[in-house]
């Protein structure tokens, strides 16, 4: 029987080994922690013993490295509406740190707000907000706070060198539950598994391959959908393709919700662009997980505008060639209706927005069709076309060569485009003569 006892020992390890995460001095580690990124900390705190708990990642091995007694709210149970004095429970990330010069006293030294609430709170009908881990400047005493998590300023300051912003999780529960090494590695290979299918989906399956990972009763903002689609057709002839890769996965789960936070990267051959951290509710249905939210908790500043991120990674990977000569095309076709002065055509190239040198187009277009009026012939050519994408629109530079029977120069001419109602329409000028 002892020997049966050391082979199955030897099992649970090698089991923890190989998924990343062993256990330290015990087969029970804290269920919420499903997987913890290398190097990475989490916090805990049972509501029901008013401690709080670090754990930390590193080297294979989840160790406990922090605990402290806190101070939670002063009405049990979890957070559901604005002023109930309850301290939330779930998986929440801690957003921004004061110092204490930044402080009323009753802060303390430091403070930590938390995104309380999260999406799933929200979509719960949970209110309420500014649930922060912070110091105190009085005796600290069980659950005496508001509803936020209270700590001795000499606690605060500790546990701070534990956080990451948009990345430590803050996991609150009434009491801690545990599970075995072997049965947390199961859960983590099972959903490490599912991400790895979604990314794959989402770089190179259909519409309803990607959505079939969705819980039916959510459906994720997907506009963005038929631009991806071309993105990726884009890529193809031009004999390359996309990938979705995931790094630093962290999943933490309670109240049978399980929230996975991950660095998201597109690449194209060897080149890659990073996107940001992306958050996944992951809720499971018997065996099998759906995902419930979507969203990202933090996007790269490269992509932190109104634009997907992914489409506007997927253009610096793989510019859109034929997008360019659209482009081109437009800029010669607005230069051969200006070259036979017929100021019809030529201010049908111009939105009904567009400002340049203090004149709106009617005022624009009126002082072009005076000058076409007073010269007798104009020849208006380009070469050396440049097109820049931005995030509204592009923007074209070439050599201009304009010639008239009254003057003539050369330059640079820039025109920013934008498309309004699926057509090519000049935006903005500007000229730099020679």
């Amino acid at each position: 029987m002892k020997q049966m006892h050391y082979i199955g020992t030897i099992v649970l390890l090698f089991l923890c080994v190989i998924s990343g995460v062993a256990f330290s001095g015990s087969d029970r580690l804290p269920k919420a922690l499903i997987r913890l990124p290398d190097s990475e900390h989490a916090i805990l705190v049972e509501k029901k013993t008013q401690t709080l708990y670090v754990y930390s990642a590193g080297q294979g091995r989840i160790e406990q490295v922090f605990k402290a007694s806190c101070s939670t709210g002063e009405v049990q149970g979890p957070k559901s509406k604005a002023g109930d004095k309850k301290t939330p429970e779930g998986v929440y990330f801690l957003k921004d740190e004061y110092e204490d010069k930044y402080l009323t006293p009753v802060y303390g030294k430091k403070a930590f707000p938390s995104d309380y609430p999260n999406f799933l709170d929200l979509r719960l009908g949970k209110q309420g907000s500014a649930i922060w881990i912070h110091g105190t400047d009085k005796p600290l005493k069980p659950m005496d706070s508001n509803g936020c998590i209270a700590l001795d300023n000499e606690n605060v300051l500790a546990l701070a060198d534990y956080i990451r912003l948009d990345a430590t999780p803050l996991i609150i529960v009434e009491e801690l539950a545990h599970d075995t090494a072997e049965a947390l590695s199961r859960s983590r290979t099972m959903l490490t598994s599912f991400l790895d299918k979604w990314a794959r989906a989402l770089a190179a399956g259909s519409y309803h391959q990607y959505l079939g990972f969705y819980d039916a009763a959510y459906l994720p903002e997907i506009s963005w959908w038929e631009a991806w689609l071309t993105m990726r057709n884009t890529a193809a002839d031009q004999k390359k393709g996309y990938g979705i890769s995931l790094s630093n996965i962290g999943l933490y789960t309670q109240n049978g919700v399980v929230v996975a936070l991950m660095d998201m990267h597109l690449n194209a051959g060897k080149d890659e662009r990073y996107l940001g951290k992306r958050q996944l509710f992951i809720r499971t249905k018997g065996e099998t997980p759906v995902i419930v939210g979507d969203f990202f908790q933090k996007k790269a500043k490269a992509y932190d505008g109104g634009e997907s991120a992914l489409i506007a990674a997927a253009r610096d990977l793989v510019p859109d060639k034929s997008t360019d000569v659209a482009i081109v095309e437009t800029v010669e076709q607005w230069l051969a209706a200006w070259s036979a002065k017929d100021m019809t055509e030529y201010a049908a190239f111009y939105a009904n927005d567009f400002y340049s040198e203090g004149l709106g187009k009617t005022a624009w277009v009126r002082r072009k069709k005076r000058l076409a009026k007073r010269y007798g012939y104009i020849s208006v050519t380009g070469k050396d076309y440049k097109v820049v994408q931005k995030k509204d629109g592009y923007v074209v530079s070439f050599l201009q060569d304009y010639r008239s029977s009254g003057f003539s120069t050369k330059g640079r001419k820039q025109l920013k485009l934008v498309k309004k109602g699926g057509v090519w329409k000049i935006y903005r000028e500007n000229w730099k003569g020679k």
